[in-house]
């Protein structure tokens, strides 16, 4: 970051420093820095370097521990004044819109996200510009946009690629994109983006990278209900993270395919218990659901859980969750041969399929 703060140049190019190691995901190097930093920065009072420290503070643990961030890792940087018009204040919506991305928060997310964008023209940085892109192709992703995701995250592959040293960024371009496929059910394509991000992974030595990547693996099998194969990776994820909610919830619903529900009874009680402690509000509803269709549960039990997580998905703009909660509904209505309410939500996930159709369109 390119921050002016008088009589501090030295611990302000240290920050400057952090940042670029973190930024490049060069992990041993960015804890290095920290450790260096946190035995200075007792001494400092310049709230805009504190303001500095907490944001980089908060993105170097996201860098480390995405799915260990809570809806209270970005409450020491809310504790500043953000400045109105600065580099600062772009930081300031990049990293507010990556952290409510990552807990769920999808439309506080976009708000930040256009803030920032708005603000992009403060920084001279590329690789800066690049990352932005990155980011923001995540959140297309991660609101089932995917073809949005996938230009945004070409553009920043192909920014990072003009930039020396930055192999780990285009190996998550190389992820982000094969994600992108999965939903655009390109599974041939998914598969070459995810070998190249597990050259780029293996040349530096960086297993946490390598096990992201074998979970986005397991989760493509999973959307291709090859049940076993995805089973096998997502076994060795957990094993490795064993606090891996989003793996567990994988493997749950491939267990709960499976009819092998005593098994997906204790994953989902794991991962729901996990969640919670994060206020996860996203994966506390899909645990939920996922438990009442494993319990097998009666259908006005099963309808209240539904229905719930559907305002959740409403809220956020997740669409193809709406359209596939209504359906989920509808099909039990329908064995049951309750054709009234199972007309009704076969309907309903059909507005909510147009509603997805229009809002791409508008985009």
């Amino acid at each position: 970051m390119n921050i002016a703060i008088k009589g501090n140049e030295q611990i302000l190019g240290l920050l400057n420093d952090w940042y670029v190691e973190i930024r490049a995901r060069r992990i041993s190097n960015a804890h290095r820095l920290k450790e260096e930093i946190d035995d200075k920065i007792q001494n400092i009072e310049d709230q805009d370097l504190l303001l500095y420290y907490s944001l980089l503070d908060f993105r170097h643990q996201y860098v480390i521990d995405n799915l260990g961030v809570s809806t209270s890792s970005f409450d020491k940087v809310e504790s500043f004044e953000i400045p109105s018009n600065n580099t600062l204040t772009y930081y300031y919506h990049f990293f507010k819109a990556i952290h409510a991305s990552g807990t769920g928060s999808y439309k506080v997310a976009k708000e930040h996200f256009d803030q920032a964008e708005k603000l992009l023209e403060l920084i001279n940085d590329d690789v800066e510009k690049a990352e932005f892109y990155y980011k923001l192709g995540a959140f297309h992703f991660d609101i089932c946009d995917s073809l949005v995701s996938f230009q945004y995250t070409t553009k920043a592959k192909e920014m990072f690629l003009a930039h020396a040293d930055y192999e780990r960024n285009v190996g998550f371009c190389e992820n982000l994109l094969g994600l992108a496929c999965i939903n655009l059910k390109e599974w041939s394509l998914a598969e070459e983006h995810f070998a190249g991000a597990m050259d780029k992974f293996q040349k530096v030595g960086e297993d946490k990278f390598i096990i992201m990547v074998r979970h986005n693996l397991g989760w493509m099998y999973s959307k291709q209900n090859l049940s076993s194969l995805a089973i096998r990776y997502l076994s060795e994820v957990i094993e490795k993270s064993p606090n891996h909610y989003k793996a567990m919830y994988a493997k749950a619903l491939e267990h709960y395919k499976l009819d092998e529900r005593d098994v997906a009874a204790e994953l989902i009680e794991n991962g729901l218990n996990i969640s919670k402690k994060l206020n996860q509000e996203e994966f506390i509803h899909r645990y939920l659901i996922l438990q009442e269709l494993n319990n097998a549960s009666p259908t006005q039990i099963l309808e209240t859980v539904v229905l719930a997580g559907i305002d959740y998905f409403e809220r956020e703009g997740l669409y193809e969750d709406v359209q596939e909660s209504y359906e989920t509904l509808g099909t039990k209505f329908y064995d049951e041969k309750n054709h009234h309410a199972a007309s009704k939500y076969f309907h309903l996930g059909l507005q909510a399929k147009r509603k997805f159709f229009e809002e791409g369109a508008l985009k």
